[in-house]
């Protein structure tokens, strides 16, 4: 990049450069916990998958099961007074062992659940309050990188520098401006996601869902899973066009 450049560009390369910085060292220092969060909400959802399989099996076991007692049972009318006594005996505790069976399941679901919910809204909540400084910082590099790459190309247009130099500022610039704007919207779109999950969870006011309050937070927990997990790997990419942004400036000015 030009060694002189005029100060109105100058002073917004310089600007640039510095909130890429602080956007880097937060993202550094946040990152193990940003991580963290985001593999664990995706554990907490595969989790979720695997308890209700779980349940549908158990479910479909106890139906059997029990279906096996009542046809025991039934048959047992056909059989004489000493046989249809133990019979009977045999029906009842095939169909009592069904209903455990379901019961345990649904007992598991549910406290899995309950757990799950708790963890997920502490777990969102420190996402969001990580991710918002970071989103602003993110902001602030687009609207500069915009400003920046809007007026070198007026400065080119003039005449007044059309130089290498400048025109390499002007590549890497807006490489920089559109790679800004695309994390801001995946950033906001994930905040979005982890709001309406939570907002959900504020309306869950029993410890036993509906089957439809079941499908959609497993869906909210999986849809906020997997963007938390790629907004993470968005910013890890953010971190480095800056670093190669604020390098090839250095190299520039040591020319």
């Amino acid at each position: 990049m030009p060694k002189q450049l005029p100060s109105q560009l100058s002073g917004l390369l310089n600007n640039l450069c510095e909130t890429g910085r602080l956007f880097n060292e937060e993202y550094e220092s946040k990152k193990p916990r940003t991580q963290a969060i985001a593999v664990e909400l995706v554990e907490i959802s595969n989790n979720l998958k695997v308890v209700q399989n779980n349940l549908n099996k158990a479910r479909l076991h106890g139906e059997v099961v029990g279906g096996l007692g009542l046809t025991v049972g039934l048959a047992a009318a056909f059989l004489p007074a000493p046989g249809k006594l133990a019979l009977c005996l045999a029906g009842g505790m095939a169909a009592v062992c069904g209903l455990i069976w379901a019961l345990t399941a649904n007992a598991t679901k549910a406290m899995t659940e309950i757990m799950s919910i708790i963890k997920i809204e502490d777990l969102g909540k420190e996402f969001m309050q990580i991710i918002e400084l970071q989103k602003g910082l993110l902001v602030d590099i687009k609207t500069v990188s915009e400003e920046l790459e809007e007026k070198s190309r007026n400065q080119a247009k003039i005449g007044l520098m059309k130089t290498e130099e400048l025109q390499q500022l002007l590549k890497q610039t807006a490489t920089l401006s559109e790679k800004s704007k695309e994390v801001v919207d995946g950033t906001l779109n994930t905040l979005r996601q982890v709001k309406e999950l939570l907002d959900f969870i504020i309306t869950l006011t029993s410890n036993t869902l509906t089957a439809e309050e079941d499908a959609k937070l497993r869906d909210f927990i999986t849809d906020a899973a997997l963007l938390c997990e790629n907004t993470v790997l968005e910013f890890a990419e953010m971190r480095n066009v800056l670093r190669d942004y604020r390098q090839s400036r250095d190299v520039q000015l040591h020319r």
